[in-house]
């Protein structure tokens, strides 16, 4: 009946070497939805590396990123509410 949040997507670009760290929930487990409402998407933490590698950074982590490295943070959606009814 009611649609979830669709989340965010924020990418930041270390234009020097980094302490990084997040915390954060949602990532393996979806956000749930109610009274019939479809659950909503995970979120995910993504480390670019100046080389183009790719490594999912997980839920809750921290590490020294080079500087050019680039963290894209995925919020996740929210659940839905309520099944349609005719």
């Amino acid at each position: 009946m009611f649609n979830g949040g669709e989340g965010v997507i924020r990418e930041i670009e270390f234009l020097a070497n980094m302490h990084v760290g997040v915390l954060t929930e949602r990532r393996a487990i979806a956000p749930y939805g109610m009274q019939g409402g479809l659950d909503g998407g995970r979120g995910q933490n993504l480390i670019v590396y100046p080389d183009g590698r790719i490594k999912n950074f997980g839920a809750k982590n921290s590490d020294l990123l080079p500087s050019g490295s680039k963290i894209i943070i995925k919020t996740p959606g929210g659940g839905g509410f309520g099944s349609i009814k005719f």
